[in-house]
């Protein structure tokens, strides 16, 4: 099967405490590019149907921000 860039990108980016320098982020401007690369509104972008292992959520990140300096 074909698919933008042959790759999977995540929509769930805007939740993730590490989506903003994501590279499979799932943008606005990815799902343009592929539109325009495609030709159509119907361009083949794969997208993961869940969060991926490397989905972070905010408060996990900061209980480890926390937890880093946690004496035991």
């Amino acid at each position: 099967m074909i698919s933008y860039k042959d790759r999977t990108f995540c929509p769930f980016h805007e939740g993730c405490a590490l989506g903003k320098h994501c590279d499979r982020a799932l943008t606005d401007l990815v799902i343009s590019e592929a539109i325009k690369w495609w030709g159509d509104v119907d361009a083949p972008i794969s997208m993961f149907t869940e969060p991926p292992p490397c989905f972070e959520t905010f408060q996990t990140l900061v209980e480890t921000i926390n937890g880093s300096d946690d004496d035991g």
